[in-house]
């Protein structure tokens, strides 16, 4: 039976990329606090969790799926209602978007879940 959805490992690389991105957007940004932290909880959330391009593999699949919609909606938020440029808004918003695309499309099933699920 084939599962459904993308890749965990693809979603840990595309969360590596958009944390990256948003740290080097904090660099050029006016009031970089926001993107810095956004950034920042995206790369120690993919670095930490069980997965195939984690460095750490100390968070579960299920914690780091609710950790992206915290990110998710505290990006759109914070694209809201915090005082930014116009490119920052417009990139937490993006990031915040974006984010909810890969996270709805992601199978966050583990190997062995899948395996033993199969039997």
């Amino acid at each position: 039976m084939a599962s459904k959805g993308r890749g965990f490992w693809l979603h840990q690389l595309v969360e590596y990329i958009i944390g990256i991105g948003m740290l080097f957007l904090a660099g050029q940004s006016t009031q970089p606090a926001w993107p810095a932290a956004i950034g920042a909880v995206i790369l120690v959330n993919s670095a930490m969790s069980d997965g195939a391009m984690s460095a750490y593999r100390v968070i579960p699949r299920r914690i780091h799926k609710v950790i992206d919609w915290v990110v998710i909606v505290g990006s759109i938020v914070a694209s809201v209602v915090a005082d930014h440029d116009a490119q920052a808004r417009v990139s937490l918003l993006g990031v915040g978007l974006i984010l909810a695309v890969i996270a709805l499309g992601t199978n966050y099933v583990g190997k062995g879940a899948r395996s033993a699920r199969g039997k």
